[in-house]
């Protein structure tokens, strides 16, 4: 961890305020798509949390998280994640979410999933080749149309991140499948942004026949022009015991 970092919850409402600037910052998100103070400090309150990244006592990254149930069984869904600027690429992101496996851990919770954006190499990367995450499940265009400039041209297609925070990552074996991304989907659409829909087309398809067959992203492989999504065949069993 960074000199002069440190992690910890949020409780404090001008905190929390700053987590709602954060948003609009790292994010681009206009004002309706902002998390409201008041919904973090629901969020804190029911069973959920709010752990934010101080550099010298400023705010430079912070992810939240709240309660759900499936199946009867209780999980944390993690619905932001955000560092400033300046800030990425120095490993916060991943500190955040060590920070909350942690927490995680100390309210009997095993499982934590969060949504992001199948085409965001940088993301995928993390999520999957360091967290160790498993994907199964892809949604259409979840949010419909978003104010987020990260977002701008493409549908909110959304994969969904399992970190069965207990549980050994799946061994990367068998019938592999792969699915190729491109190293900056956000470059690719200023390029040309008709070539980033085809590309978003394309994946969805590739995605959606994989999880049909029962194959499920288990790896994920980062090149400087080129990603790959590695699956591999037991979706249906994978961490299927409680």
């Amino acid at each position: 961890m960074h000199r002069a970092m440190t992690i910890r919850p949020i409780l404090d409402l001008k905190e929390l305020q700053k987590c709602v600037e954060l948003q609009r910052e790292a994010w681009g998100l206009a004002d309706i798509e902002v998390i409201p103070v008041r919904m973090l400090v629901t969020q804190n309150r029911v069973g959920g949390l709010v752990l934010g990244a101080f550099e010298n006592d400023q705010l430079v990254g912070f992810l939240n998280a709240m309660p759900g149930v499936r199946d009867g069984m209780p999980y944390w869904y993690s619905q932001m994640l955000a560092v400033k600027n300046p800030y990425r690429n120095r490993g916060i992101g991943s500190d955040l979410k060590l920070a909350q496996r942690d927490h995680a851990r100390q309210r009997g919770i095993h499982l934590i999933e969060w949504s992001f954006d199948p085409l965001e190499s940088k993301n995928a990367y993390l999520n999957i080749a360091k967290l160790g995450v498993i994907v199964r499940r892809y949604y259409v265009n979840l949010f419909g149309a978003t104010a987020s400039e990260l977002q701008k041209g493409l549908e909110s297609d959304r994969l969904i991140a399992e970190w069965w925070i207990d549980k050994p990552r799946p061994r990367i074996e068998g019938g592999i499948r792969r699915v190729r991304i491109p190293a900056d989907i956000q470059q690719l659409k200023k390029q040309s942004l008709e070539s980033a829909q085809a590309v978003q087309a394309r994946v969805r398809s590739e995605f959606l026949k994989n999880f049909h067959d029962d194959y499920f992203v288990a790896g994920f492989d980062r090149s400087t022009e080129w990603s790959e999504y590695l699956f591999i065949p037991g979706a249906s069993r994978v961490h299927q015991e409680h």
